[in-house]
């Protein structure tokens, strides 16, 4: 593929959705594109606004909090997989709503509950965290949203 073709479709292929430096570059990799030409088209694609790591880090953990409802550690995870900047990792965390993010972890973990209606209290509450932290919820805010689910106490799983 020449390298006309190769920013064409390179350009096409971020107008459609957000993609971050990384996965451009590794397409144009893959398309066997020499080096020096690769670094000319990405440097096209940002000086266009084709790409912009910000943007689509912020467009990334947006819809993965709204629509998958992970947690700060599991988006901070797949970012730093692609290779996004660790200080934009934290800007983008930082900007989430702690209230709506406390909600969407409660709400997760009412949901789980659900399903454990027969355990014991203590290994509820062992499944739960794992639960919880397998979304990418930090300890502590898990810890907090099972102080607030009706039903659960910290005694009722000392008691088991």
């Amino acid at each position: 593929m020449n390298k006309e073709k190769a920013l064409s479709l390179a350009a096409a292929i971020c107008s459609k959705k957000e993609h971050c430096s990384w996965e451009i570059q590794e397409k144009l990799v893959k398309w066997e594109i020499p080096e020096k030409e690769i670094d000319r088209i990405m440097t096209f694609l940002h000086q266009h606004r084709f790409i912009d790591d910000a943007r689509y880090a912020q467009a990334y953990a947006e819809d993965k909090f709204r629509f998958n409802h992970w947690g700060k550690q599991k988006i901070a995870l797949m970012l730093h997989r692609k290779k996004i900047d660790p200080d934009l990792i934290s800007q983008v965390l930082e900007a989430l709503d702690t209230d709506t993010y406390q909600e969407a972890c409660l709400t997760l973990l009412k949901q789980k509950m659900k399903s454990l209606a027969g355990e014991e209290p203590y290994k509820r509450k062992a499944k739960l965290i794992r639960f919880g932290l397998s979304r990418g919820f930090g300890y502590e805010v898990i810890d907090r949203c099972l102080q607030r689910l009706p039903g659960h106490t910290d005694e009722e799983a000392e008691n088991s």
